[in-house]
């Protein structure tokens, strides 16, 4: 009777003593903490002494303060699935609803995924990559076995040769020839079956060359897997076209080998995002169907891809995908203060990664160790909580949607004031957080810490980027660029073509096309023959406002670009010019492809059709200056598109400037004819084309179709 009261008064004071920490408790850091420091008082195992807890060790120089979690060591050794049984300071418990939230965020059953939080990127690269690879070796485990055996049996059937061998006398040549040759064959089916072997051993992993995370090669180096890297696309994603040819060439070769497939969410430099849903579409389309496995590296844009939606609407992100691994780093978003990540990976795959494997570590409580570190940081667990916790993703999207979207205002933003300040072309704003421009100088790029590539600079504008910060970088920037350029004492200066240009430019766009054109000088034009036209068309561009001149430090127009609504077409009075018949006759027969049978929308494509450039300062780039910077202005005043004639392929070239742009029509001078027959240009070489250019970012030519309608007839 007394030991049984006695026990009763021991389990009382030892609870009321010796706190327990539960679920319902995971927001409650006091009564962490006191759990945490009541294990800490009594820690006797794990080797770690615990010097900032006992006060040998001052942190608070680091601004982390005595008595708190930041102070006291949190393990989360290996898979956090499994908590230790004796070595307890830990916080599993946040680690798996970490992991939850995340599922639930990504659209997965309850319950059906493992993972764990990484020290980064490329942490989390590695353990999906080490899993894949295990994950491969145990679906080939019944070949793997069976061709074992069958070497086993090879094996011994040589050692059954070589026995043989020695009986035979050594002058009995024909019959150790063929002795030989038996054991040349078993040692020929060996070797195929080795190489079988290998296919099934090795994976193959296939990354966008130039642009996955450099930690991909390294890992594929350590793991020993083959790599096979793809060519990109413009924008850093992955060229579909080059994967498919890469993927049958090496199915070709190695139809065994097992294939894994990095796609990016969120390149580093471009912040591309690989077409996942193109990929399993040609990973499936193989026959015989290879075993495959894709993992997401979702470094910068992961995280928020339920938000950003790159795919459309989605509910199941694994599913939908066809993935079986995910890696982003937490640190680049939702942005934890010190290098953190996560691996998630679906249950099943996971589970047969591991299947009939026992890597449980005794010493510390059987913890079951999938992770590459082994020990991993509680603190950092605690952070990715309470960050998640924070933006109330257990709940709703809401509070991290407006932080996206503020990011992607802020980030049009840059784009928008960089484009002001060194024109579309050499402005780069591909994908929602990177802005690529021409690279500063070094001292203004580490004290605003760009990402420099070559010639390129990037900045990622995420949380800590304002509105107001990007104003100060842009004075900075715009003060330098003053100063380099007043060092070099710039020719020219790009102007709006107004009245106080108008007979300069007159003057020029004479000159120029009399003396210079092929086919003007080929009609024997003029100055007088010619001037009226060109008044005509440069008064009518001057009260528009959508055409710009370059002028020297003179004041003079050394260059010309004539830009028109589309909707309010220059028309020619022949009659004052007749010598220009047909020229216009020309551009009539280029324009019809797409002139004709339509209905255009006012505001929406820019007719550029007028290049001149004075011959004494020609090979500067004046060309290129002054129609990228009628580009630049049509933008400015709300149009998606231009429109325009070349009438020399120097002019032509320009086109490849911009990233979106089509060849309409051409004409070559000499095969041009008039209605009655007559050849105009003949013996004059060269032609004249008609492209569509777009020139809003991120313009496709799909939207062209909203820029006029079809007349009926």
């Amino acid at each position: 009777m007394f030991k049984k009261r006695w026990a009763t008064m021991w389990r009382k004071f030892t609870s009321k003593h010796n706190p327990e920490f539960t679920d319902n408790k995971l927001d409650d850091y006091s009564a962490l903490l006191q759990y945490i420091t009541h294990l800490a008082d009594h820690k006797l195992g794990y080797p770690v002494s615990l010097l900032t807890y006992v006060g040998i060790v001052n942190n608070k120089a680091l601004g982390i303060q005595s008595g708190s979690l930041a102070n006291v060591l949190l393990n989360n050794v290996g898979d956090p699935f499994k908590d230790s049984e004796t070595s307890r300071m830990e916080v599993k418990r946040h680690e798996r609803k970490i992991l939850a939230i995340l599922e639930k965020f990504f659209g997965l059953p309850e319950k059906s995924i493992r993972g764990y939080v990484t020290t980064g990127g490329t942490e989390g690269n590695f353990a999906g990559l080490w899993w894949t690879k295990r994950y491969m070796i145990n679906h080939a485990l019944p070949q793997l076995i069976t061709k074992d055996d069958e070497l086993k049996q090879l094996a011994k059937a040589e050692q059954a040769l070589y026995a043989e061998l020695a009986k035979i006398p050594n002058n009995d040549y024909p019959e150790r020839v063929n002795q030989l040759q038996k054991i040349i064959d078993n040692r020929d089916s060996a070797a195929k079956i080795n190489g079988v072997v290998q296919q099934l051993l090795i994976p193959t992993v296939f990354f966008t060359k130039d642009h996955t995370h450099y930690s991909i090669p390294k890992i594929a180096e350590i793991l020993r897997l083959n790599i096979r890297p793809i060519l990109s696309n413009p924008d850093g994603s992955m060229d579909l076209t080059n994967f498919k040819k890469e993927l049958i060439l090496h199915f070709g070769s190695h139809p065994l080998s097992s294939i894994i497939v990095i796609a990016n969410i969120g390149t580093t430099i471009t912040g591309a995002v690989d077409d996942v849903p193109g990929i399993k579409k040609i990973l499936d389309a193989l026959q015989p169907k290879p075993l495959y496995s894709i993992h997401l590296d979702g470094a910068l844009s992961g995280f928020v891809m339920p938000i950003l939606k790159p795919f459309g609407e989605i509910e199941n992100y694994f599913d939908a995908l066809g993935v079986n691994t995910i890696a982003f780093s937490a640190h680049k978003y939702p942005g934890l203060s010190q290098p953190c990540g996560v691996i998630l990976a679906r249950q099943p795959f996971f589970l047969k990664a591991f299947e009939k494997t026992e890597r449980s570590v005794e010493y510390v409580g059987n913890i079951l160790d999938v992770t590459i570190t082994g020990s991993r940081s509680g603190l950092n667990v605690l952070m990715f909580y309470n960050a998640l916790q924070s933006l109330d993703i257990d709940h709703n999207n809401d509070k991290l949607t407006k932080l996206v979207n503020d990011n992607l205002l802020i980030a049009k933003y840059l784009y928008e004031q960089l484009v002001k300040m060194f024109g579309f072309s050499q402005v780069s704003y591909l994908h929602h957080f990177n802005v690529i421009f021409p690279k500063p100088s070094m001292e203004l790029a580490k004290k605003y810490q760009l990402m420099i590539t070559g010639e390129r600079a990037t900045i990622c504008v995420l949380s800590n980027v304002t509105k107001r910060l990007v104003d100060q970088f842009i004075n900075e920037l715009q003060l330098e660029k003053e100063t380099i350029m007043s060092a070099v004492q710039t020719e020219f200066k790009i102007k709006t073509l107004n009245r106080d240009y108008t007979e300069s430019a007159i003057k020029l766009f004479v000159k120029s096309f009399c003396d210079s054109e092929p086919i003007t000088r080929h009609l024997k034009m003029t100055y007088k023959d010619y001037e009226p036209f060109a008044r005509e068309v440069i008064e009518k561009a001057a009260k528009e406002g959508l055409s710009v001149v370059a002028v020297d430090k003179k004041n003079n127009v050394i260059a010309c670009a004539v830009s028109e609504d589309i909707v309010n077409p220059f028309i020619p009075d022949v009659g004052k010019y007749p010598k220009m018949k047909p020229i216009f006759a020309l551009l009539n027969e280029l324009d019809k492809p797409f002139m004709t049978g339509k209905h255009f929308v006012k505001g929406k494509i820019a007719h550029v059709w007028i290049a001149v450039v004075n011959p004494d300062v020609r090979g500067q780039g004046l060309s290129t200056a002054i129609d990228m910077a009628c580009g630049e202005l049509a933008v400015r005043k709300g149009f998606d598109f231009a429109y325009a004639e070349f009438t020399n392929d120097v002019s032509e070239k320009i086109t490849h400037h911009y990233d979106v742009y089509k060849l309409l029509n051409s004409v070559k001078y000499e095969d041009f004819t008039l209605e009655n027959n007559e050849h105009p240009f003949s013996g004059v070489k060269g032609g004249a084309a008609a492209y569509i250019v777009g020139l809003r970012p991120g313009i496709q030519l799909d939207s062209l179709q909203n820029c006029y309608k079809e007349v009926s007839h």
